[in-house]
């Protein structure tokens, strides 16, 4: 019995200096090995733009993100032409449309629809899709886009985030809040 023990302890011994010149060998560099794939790509560089307004942070740190990921998915619509998405879940009715004939309050989904090229004209969506998610600009007023042109916005009552107006480029903005 005693060479029996003595045997599995020398057997123990054996396979723990075995493992530990193993893990040796495998922390010694080798000129043979070839680098991981992720060690070879490149990092990206770290985002240094500099907001120079104010942004959604102004709503706190998670209120922020969630306006952030809200207009990741508002630039996915757009990019896919996902009409009914945005008319039935991203617009607060009556949406203010500020344009030159006068301002007007887009009643429903179905009148959205119907004028869905000339609200969402080429050069909103390209603004929508350069904005910078980083310095998305917020204030009392919600979360816009360029100079303003769209404006969105939570709400408290259902927690949903909802665009609330959209301004052609060049007319004045409706000073008119959505709820008002």
């Amino acid at each position: 019995m005693r060479n029996g023990i003595l045997n599995t302890v020398l057997a123990t011994g054996l396979l723990l200096a075995a493992g530990h010149t193993m893990l040796a060998q495998d922390a010694a560099p080798d000129a043979a090995k070839p680098a991981p794939a992720a060690a070879m790509e490149p990092k990206p560089a770290p985002d240094t733009t500099v907001c120079t307004e104010p942004t959604v942070d102004v709503y706190g740190k998670a209120d922020g993100v969630a306006y952030r990921y809200w207009f990741l998915d508002l630039r996915k619509a757009i990019k896919e032409d996902d009409r009914k998405l945005i008319a039935e879940s991203m617009i607060y009715y009556p949406l203010v449309w500020n344009r030159k004939e006068g301002t007007l309050e887009v009643k429903n989904r179905s009148e959205f629809l119907k004028h869905y090229d000339e609200i969402f004209t080429a050069e909103l969506k390209g603004k929508i899709l350069s904005q910078s998610v980083k310095c998305l600009p917020g204030n009392d007023e919600g979360a816009s886009i360029g100079d303003g042109e769209m404006r969105f916005f939570k709400f408290a009552t259902n927690n949903k985030f909802q665009i609330t107006s959209i301004t052609q480029p060049g007319i004045k903005k409706s000073d008119k809040l959505p709820w008002e």
